[in-house]
């Protein structure tokens, strides 16, 4: 077998120092089941660790099933944000303090957790959801100098700034992450090339 060179996928390149908003987007060959082809919003970094959660995995579940409420929250869908934290949901969401109290802004336009009672009395009078809060089970946790020695290894690729309406989406998981891979330039299209499946092939 032909070795080739990791800067096939631009990994080379020096990545930026985490932090709060950033994005973390996996590389191609991460097989883990949990953050293969993952798209990460950073919600909080600081040198004791960071803290993220997965925006592109859809779960078969509905808000329906962890909160009672009208019908319609079966409509409404249910993320998995990470490995850690399974028996505990969050809320990330454009809608603010104005809406949300003691939310946390974590980049432009975007906003994570905040008080519990006034989103439900936000989702329960009907008010959109779509594109304007993702409900996450679970979150995606690192330990001090854990997510720098992922970086390290080439797993993530960092972007400080995303837009928005591509964090806060409906897209398929495969589909956001190559949505993701366009946002980060040109220099990482090849990204797009690269099966999810490569033993397939």
């Amino acid at each position: 077998m032909e070795e080739i060179s990791i800067d096939i996928f631009n990994l080379l390149d020096k990545q930026p120092e985490p932090a709060r908003g950033n994005v973390l987007l996996a590389k191609p060959t991460v097989d883990d089941a949990c953050f293969k082809r993952s798209v990460i919003l950073l919600v909080d970094h600081d040198s004791e660790g960071s803290m993220g959660v997965i925006v592109n995995r859809l779960t078969d579940y509905t808000l329906a099933d962890v909160i009672e409420g009208p019908d319609y929250f079966q409509e409404i869908p249910l993320y998995m944000g990470g490995p850690v934290g399974l028996n505990q949901m969050f809320f990330l969401h454009t809608l603010g303090p104005d809406v949300i109290p003691n939310c946390i802004q974590v980049a432009r336009g975007l906003y994570f957790g905040g008080d519990y009672e006034a989103v439900k009395r936000y989702v329960a009078c009907g008010e959109p959801v779509e594109g304007k809060m993702k409900f996450i089970v679970g979150y995606s946790g690192w330990e001090k100098g854990q997510l720098a020695d992922e970086i390290s290894r080439f797993d993530w690729v960092i972007q400080k700034h995303i837009d928005e309406a591509l964090i806060m989406g409906d897209q398929e998981a495969d589909d956001m992450w190559k949505a993701a891979v366009e946002s980060f330039g040109e220099k990482y299209r090849t990204w797009n090339n690269w099966p999810t499946n490569p033993s397939d092939n």
